[in-house]
């Protein structure tokens, strides 16, 4: 439920102006990348962001979501402070794949540590 509310209140457009340091997990990847974008758009002075991403398991009633290929591009704005992003994963599979891809496009350092899941 808290996720629910969360991914609701992101859609007021918070304004996250004091937020430097972000870890956030897989739940911001899913079903697409918009709550991911909203953060990176809306905190403007994040210097450090983190994503633990776990493997996903198999679940039985999986939403087929359409993908959004606008949400692939740059946001307008994101935090000049920003100088590397951390990907912690256990592997390297299609929804990491797709993440490294989107944060590619800023630029910015990308550091990827594999975990034992």
């Amino acid at each position: 439920m808290e996720q629910f509310i969360f991914r609701r209140d992101l859609t007021w457009y918070p304004t996250f102006s004091k937020l430097k340091t972000l870890l956030m997990n897989q739940w911001c990847v899913r079903p697409d990348l918009s709550a991911l974008v909203c953060m990176l758009e809306h905190s403007p002075v994040l210097e450090n962001l983190t994503l633990q991403l776990r493997k996903q398991g198999k679940r039985k009633h999986a939403l087929e979501v359409e993908e959004n290929p606008g949400l692939l591009e740059k946001p307008a704005a994101i935090s000049g402070y920003l100088k590397i992003i951390k990907v912690k994963c256990d592997g390297i599979d299609d929804r990491v794949c797709k993440v490294l891809k989107f944060l590619s496009t800023f630029g910015i350092e990308i550091a990827i540590q594999r975990t034992n899941g």
